[in-house]
Formats: structure tokens, C-alpha cells, sequence
């Protein structure tokens, strides 16, 4: 639970804070990189320095060439001797979802660090753009960021006018979870023509009561979990008497790695989100 969270927590704007405990990334092109989420390997592998990548953490698990890179352990615990083994010349962080025991654990390495914090759909590009200019792979990284810059656009012109969209976003059963106005999912629906029906709640993400949800009375109940996971919360909401959305099947299932990972494929899942919203916008004008 406590690492799905963080992973909705995190968000990209590229900064280095001493006051972190950040030790400054080295001058030259760095050749042994390593990576502490997986949205950040993703991001590496599209920005074109992929090849670069000696160690990563368990959840990294795209591209299928990330796969074969060791391993050092997870958000939670990584593994210091492993690490310094791979003699990394840097460390790609995840800002605010890497633990504070971790990036502490870095600076006593003295390890030259980079922290990537994602907050929103332009900030992956920047992103992408940021990492071409620290491994000299700015074609590609410029080519990615302008591809994903013109998917969002597309979605977005396409979906201006459509009918809007009262969404609930769950993100965890027990307790139960959504994300708020400063989370990137807000922004996504937006794009689809859709509104989060907690986007008053300046968080990310927090916990809130089931008899919330009903009185928010969502025109679609979107479930961003595992395929298991989305069975058993739609499961736990039909043992209820249902909401209007639930009772009329509009319940969308959307894959956490493409929707909740900040990584390059969040344009592929906020077209997948546009394309079930509008499924459903379909089906209520019947």
C-alpha cells in the first residue's frame, strides 16, 4: 500500500536541492546510471540513454529490456552494498517519491545524485528534454517529448467540447483512496473532457469516506488497480446499495502503469482514459 501510494504521490519538474542532501551530478556524461522508481527508467530508456543503465529497483519493469538490468532492492529498501558495487557516477532519484531514509542513505554514500519530481503532463517532457541534455541524447529525448506534447494536444482539441464527465478515481480499497486537484489524473480527465469529483481537495492523493463518493454521486466510477484489484473494488461496491454509476455499469478499468506511472507512456494512458470515458459518454446519451 505504502509504495502505491508514493507512486501516485510523485510528480516531473527536474530540480537538485543541497538542502536534500542531494550531492551535485558529475560534469561529464554520465556512463553508469542508475535508477530508483521505474517511471524514471522509463523515462531514461525514452530519452535515449537506456544503455547507460547498470542498477534498478524491483518495480522497474518497462521496457522488457529493463527487465535484465540487477537489481537493489525497492522504494522502500535498498540494498547499499549492491549498489556501491555498480559504481554508479550517477543516481537518478524520484523526488518526492523516493523516502527520506533513502535519499539519507545516498548522501552518506556520496553518491552524485539527480531528483526527478513529476506534477504534471508537460513536466514529462520537459523531463524526457532535461535527461537528452545530461547524456548528450537530445535528438531522441526531443523527439519523445514532442511526440508525447502532441498526443496531449490532440486529446485535448478533440475532447473540448465533448459532454463533460463527473469522475470518481480510485486508487485503493482499504482504506479507501482517490487523488485530489494537484495530481496529474485531475489534469488527464480534464484533457478527456471529464472533471475529478474531489479536485477541490488541493492534495495528490488521500483517503475518504465511502458515503463521500455517494454523496459526489459521479456520473462514472473510473478503477485505476491491477486487474485483480479493480475485480475486488467493483466487487465491494455492488455488496452496497449501488451508486447511479455503478447501478448503470458506467465503471471504467484502467492499467496503473500506463495511467499512474509518470512516465513517457502517460500519453498512451490518458488516451486510453479519453477512449473509456468516451465509452461511457456514449452509453449515457442513449
Amino acid at each position: 500500500m505504502r509504495i502505491r501510494i508514493l507512486a501516485l504521490i510523485g510528480a516531473v519538474l527536474i530540480t537538485r536541492s543541497a538542502a536534500a542532501g542531494e550531492v551535485a551530478p558529475p560534469a561529464h556524461r554520465p556512463e553508469r546510471v542508475v535508477t530508483l522508481a521505474p517511471n524514471i527508467t522509463e523515462l531514461l530508456y525514452a530519452a535515449g540513454a537506456g544503455a547507460r543503465l547498470v542498477g534498478t529497483v524491483d518495480t522497474s519493469d518497462y521496457p522488457p529490456a529493463a527487465r535484465a538490468v540487477p537489481r537493489i532492492g525497492d522504494v522502500q529498501r535498498l540494498d547499499a552494498e549492491r549498489l556501491v558495487a555498480l559504481k554508479p557516477d550517477l543516481v537518478l532519484v524520484w523526488g518526492d517519491g523516493s523516502p527520506t531514509t533513502q535519499k539519507a542513505l545516498l548522501a552518506r554514500l556520496g553518491l552524485a545524485t539527480l531528483s526527478l519530481e513529476q506534477h504534471s503532463l508537460a513536466d514529462v517532457a520537459a523531463a524526457l528534454e532535461q535527461l537528452g541534455a545530461v547524456f548528450g541524447t537530445e535528438a531522441t529525448a526531443r523527439a519523445a517529448a514532442g511526440a508525447l506534447r502532441a498526443q496531449i494536444a490532440a486529446l485535448s482539441a478533440r475532447y473540448a467540447n465533448a459532454r463533460r464527465l463527473r469522475v470518481f478515481y480510485q486508487v485503493w480499497s482499504t482504506p479507501l483512496y482517490t487523488l485530489g486537484g494537484r495530481h496529474v489524473a485531475t489534469e488527464m480527465l480534464r484533457v478527456c473532457g471529464a472533471d475529478n469529483v474531489f479536485a477541490d481537495q488541493a492534495v495528490s492523493s488521500f483517503a475518504v469516506d465511502e458515503e463521500a463518493v455517494y454523496a459526489k454521486d459521479p456520473d462514472v466510477i473510473a478503477l485505476a488497480g491491477s486487474a485483480e484489484e479493480n475485480a475486488d473494488w467493483l466487487g465491494r461496491w455492488q455488496h452496497r446499495a449501488p451508486l447511479r454509476a455503478i447501478a448503470a455499469g458506467n465503471v471504467i478499468r484502467l492499467d496503473p502503469d500506463l495511467v499512474n506511472r509518470m512516465g513517457p507512456r502517460i500519453g498512451l494512458g490518458t488516451e486510453r482514459l479519453c477512449q473509456a470515458l468516451d465509452a461511457r459518454r456514449t452509453a449515457l446519451a442513449r
